[in-house]
């Protein structure tokens, strides 16, 4: 077998490859993935002779750590292996390949969104962002306080590509863990959707600025009396003021019966916005992304603390052994800035690369994962320090799915 990027010519048989390895159709797989034609030097497929039986690819992201900063990440998708193929080193081979493209392009992170959740902590990959599926019943919602000033305005594309990259840019710089979005990623935002009718609204405040958008779809059902059923897409929020219109918008929209929204923030206000929280069926937690530290200095010293410390951590990086991800390290930071350099102190801590990769970002505590058996502590009160110095307000989300 063999292992290489494709060509253009090639497309088409990895999206066969592809839509097989999920179990869906390839014509239905192609136009909700049509960004598969960028970046074609970061995919990786496996050949057996002529047949090509696993795809895996990278896609180039920026990553935004507590603090603000951006990093470069990689973004890993369209993982498959055909079922006559399985139980063959493929996989395996793949996420080393794409480790090793990462790791060439200074990426410090691989990040990813598991189909299954079994298969990625053996590579090193953590849940690092968790969120919320909320089904609301519009009869039973009921808003606590009313909205304040502002204009809610609906839009075709083309008033909505003018304002909403632009919005989300500004809000994925400022919350942890927000994933960037190329161009080619917008552009699939607008391929047909089998949730319904597309529609687009943004919020504008006082002055006129543009503080948020959703995007929706509506399924049109009449039982006989109409219950329509809306899903939300896309809800990016500038300020509370932004986000509370656009949660009061959706629910009061005639004919509809139910709100469906995936991918919620854990710390979402909702719940707080309602009269009666319970209106809201709030599905539980569940995993969002995943990450992998590949750069265990550069990822740790990207992001400042919430309380000045130091930590002497040793990190287990099975998969690849004396890389970046392997060896002791010592971490110094607070609100300001921090430094992380290997050393030969002794550890306060112990761990998998994979229960590091969980808890950097803040929005899973060490102590958590030492409770669970991922973490060793080796200094009394060590894993009080860590969860004091990762802590993160706002919890790290991505918003982007990809």
């Amino acid at each position: 077998m063999t292992l290489r990027a494709i060509d253009e010519a090639e497309i088409p048989t990895w999206m066969r490859t592809s839509a097989a390895g999920f179990g869906e159709d390839a014509e239905e797989l192609s136009k909700s993935e049509r960004w598969i034609g960028d970046e074609l030097d970061r995919t990786r497929a496996v050949f057996d002779g002529h047949e090509l039986v696993g795809t895996s690819r990278n896609h180039s992201f920026e990553l935004t750590v507590p603090g603000g900063q951006l990093i470069p990440a990689a973004g890993v998708s369209a993982v498959a292996v055909l079922p006559t193929h399985r139980r063959r080193g493929i996989l395996r081979a793949m996420m080393a390949a794409l480790f090793d493209d990462s790791v060439e392009r200074s990426e410090p992170v691989s990040m990813l969104t598991a189909s299954e959740g079994a298969i990625y902590r053996r590579f090193g990959f953590g849940i690092s962002t968790l969120a919320l599926d909320v089904t609301l019943d519009v009869r039973d919602v009921e808003f606590a306080r009313p909205r304040s000033g502002g204009r809610l305005r609906m839009v075709d594309r083309t008033g909505f590509d003018q304002h909403a990259p632009a919005l989300f840019d500004r809000v994925r710089r400022a919350r942890p863990g927000a994933v960037s979005r190329s161009e080619v990623w917008w552009a699939d935002v607008h391929a047909p959707h089998k949730s319904g009718t597309r529609f687009d609204v943004l919020y504008e405040a006082d002055e006129g600025r543009v503080e948020g958008f959703v995007t929706y779809t509506i399924k049109d059902n009449w039982d006989p009396e109409p219950a329509h059923a809306l899903r939300v897409r896309d809800l990016i929020a500038a300020s509370p003021d932004a986000e509370h219109a656009l949660w009061q918008y959706l629910c009061e929209i005639d004919l509809v019966r139910t709100v469906k929204a995936a991918q919620v923030a854990v710390d979402t206000p909702l719940p707080w916005l309602l009269a009666s929280p319970r209106a809201a069926l709030f599905q539980p937690m569940a995993d969002f992304v995943w990450t992998r530290v590949l750069d265990v200095p550069r990822a740790l010293a990207a992001r400042t603390y919430a309380t000045s410390g130091r930590l002497v951590i040793a990190v287990h990086d099975a998969m690849r052994p004396g890389s970046e991800a392997d060896g002791v390290f010592v971490i110094e930071g607070g609100p300001d800035g921090s430094s992380v350099v290997p050393t030969h102190d002794e550890p306060d801590l112990t761990c998998e690369v994979a229960a590091l990769s969980t808890a950097w970002l803040g929005g899973v505590r060490w102590s958590v994962l030492a409770s669970a058996g991922w973490v060793g502590e080796h200094t009394p009160g060590a894993l009080a320090t860590a969860d004091a110095m990762f802590a993160s307000v706002p919890l790290p989300t991505a918003f982007t799915w990809f």
